[in-house]
């Protein structure tokens, strides 16, 4: 099985990196929709900034036609028009999975997480363990957002969007750890850098089978009003066979006690994989029919893709399975999968607004169940702060990770390295290429698409850059997985990937189906 690579993956080895504004735009285009190699978007579970991305910055050459040096690029205000949202790590997890590479840290099936516990000496060693290393990430998290608050200290209050509690499994952590996050970040016996708006989200990925009633109900007074659960499958051999720790009984218990907590109409995100091992498309079909049935207000739904140095890359590395491990779904029944997920839950009412992404729509309000934070990493000028092991920021027009291994990230902070990281990325120049590029990518994931009158009005050059957009996609126009749309006279339109093989047509495994 072909799997499609990361954009920022990819960042450092883009063959348009040595060229000029200009030009890139033609070769990003072409390459978009060409069928020969080139750079594709994946359908690969973003709901979290990439992990393990360092601040790179091309060495792009510019000539005296293409646009200024990076001081171009509008500066993030924090005023609000301007998203801005905060993503909090937590690694903890029961086992890694067979197809996950994120920075995560397994804990164990024994421990126990929700630190209910009295008397220390009733615990088990690996009850204990948990909670020692609990206290060890804990205190680096607060650290480090108290040092992003003091860096900021004369910064005026800067309006969240959203916080995002990613992982890992999150559910595993004490919620003791969870409100002392929140804490911090919010109160500080003074004024806060960070104030929530009155309509804010804050989300928190859970797994069935990890959480009971009384960490939700604390976790509702702590102000969690959106559940994302990892869901990924409804057959249990599945489910072990890719190692999830959880079954089907743990999702529909998981499911009953959300809603006796938030009552029916809570709002919950679903995730599902398709092309997993061992699943036939009957077997996707029965999974969206009983997903649907269960009436969340959002999906996230990923095609598997074969990370370097999972379980699953030693398995299929060389495309296909054996007597002892599954075969995987052929890249045809693949592409069906998507296609069908699209069409069978637009038919629901639920609305395609990126290529992973799905959000119900109510007659009163037709996307307010879209994620409000993921929206921000979709954003041409949004910002987004992020903390703990492994994870991603983007502020001021610069990407920056933390380490990835829990040793390393306690050291960071323990030796200012969150403090440096501040200075260090508001006194670079962020490249425009790099940014442009970004803006591109990103825009075309969802169905709102690249706005041509944004770009011809906020980048420099920016009639001719539209020209040579339009150049580039004129392939895409072509074959119908793209289209301009005109809003009103004089005005450039959008640009917007057909759904759904627009959308999928950016992943390898996709585009052969196609031509074969």
């Amino acid at each position: 099985k072909t799997a499609a690579c990361s954009l920022a993956m990819k960042r450092a080895t883009r063959p348009w990196e040595r060229t000029s504004l200009t030009k890139g735009t033609i070769l990003l285009f072409s390459v978009l929709f060409s069928t020969s190699k080139g750079l594709f978007l994946t359908t690969r579970k973003i709901t979290r900034p990439i992990v393990g991305v360092t601040c790179l910055h091309g060495h792009a050459s510019w000539t005296e036609a293409d646009a200024p040096l990076d001081s171009v690029i509008p500066r993030q205000s924090t005023g609000p028009s301007t998203p801005v949202g905060i993503y909090i790590h937590i690694p903890y997890c029961r086992q890694r999975c067979r197809y996950c590479d994120f920075a995560i840290v397994p804990i164990g099936p024994s421990a126990v997480t929700e630190a209910n516990h009295t008397n220390n000496e009733m615990m088990d060693r690996a009850t204990r363990g948990f909670l020692n290393m609990d206290a060890t990430y804990r205190n680096a998290l607060v650290d480090e957002i108290s040092s992003t608050k003091s860096y900021y200290n004369n910064t005026s209050s800067i309006p969240l969007q959203s916080i995002y509690f990613g992982g890992g499994t999150p559910s595993l952590a004490p919620v003791q750890t969870i409100q002392a996050i929140l804490h911090a970040i919010l109160n500080n016996g003074g004024p806060s850098l960070f104030v929530l708006l009155h309509n804010a989200e804050i989300s928190i990925e859970m797994d069935p089978g990890t959480f009971g009633i009384q960490q939700l109900q604390a976790l509702k007074e702590l102000g969690i009003n959106r559940i994302s659960l990892g869901v990924q499958s409804f057959h249990d051999d599945v489910l072990q066979s890719i190692g999830r720790f959880h079954r089907r009984d743990d999702v529909l218990q998981s499911i009953a006690m959300l809603r006796e907590v938030y009552g029916e109409n809570v709002n919950y995100s679903m995730d599902l994989i398709s092309g997993l091992p061992g699943t036939s498309l009957a077997m996707w079909a029965e999974t969206l029919d009983m997903a649907t049935n269960l009436s969340p207000r959002h999906f996230s739904i990923y095609d598997l893709q074969i990370e370097s140095g999972t379980v699953f890359s030693k398995w299929y590395e060389n495309d296909g399975g054996t007597l002892l491990v599954p075969k995987l779904p052929s890249p045809h029944d693949c592409a069906f999968a998507y296609r069908y997920a699209s069409s069978y839950l637009r038919a629901k009412g639920y609305e395609h607004y990126e290529i992973s992404s799905y959000a119900y729509r109510s007659k009163d309000s037709p996307s307010c169940y879209r994620s409000r934070h993921n929206q921000i990493y979709w954003e041409p000028q949004s910002s987004w702060f992020a903390f703990g092991l492994g994870a991603t920021s983007f502020v001021h027009g610069n990407r920056y990770a933390r380490p990835r291994a829990l040793t390393d990230y306690v050291a960071w902070v323990k030796n200012g390295g969150a403090r440096d990281a501040h200075r260090a990325r508001d006194e670079a120049l962020p490249n425009t290429l790099d940014w442009l590029t970004d803006i591109i990518m990103t825009r075309l994931r969802t169905s709102d698409g690249l706005d041509l009158d944004w770009i011809k009005d906020n980048v420099p050059n920016g009639d001719v850059l539209v020209e040579q957009i339009l150049i580039g996609a004129s392939l895409g126009l072509e074959l119908g997985l793209a289209a301009r749309h005109i809003h009103k006279k004089k005005s450039l339109g959008t640009l917007r990937l057909a759904d759904p093989d627009g959308f999928y047509f950016q992943i390898p495994s996709f585009r052969a189906s196609l031509w074969n």
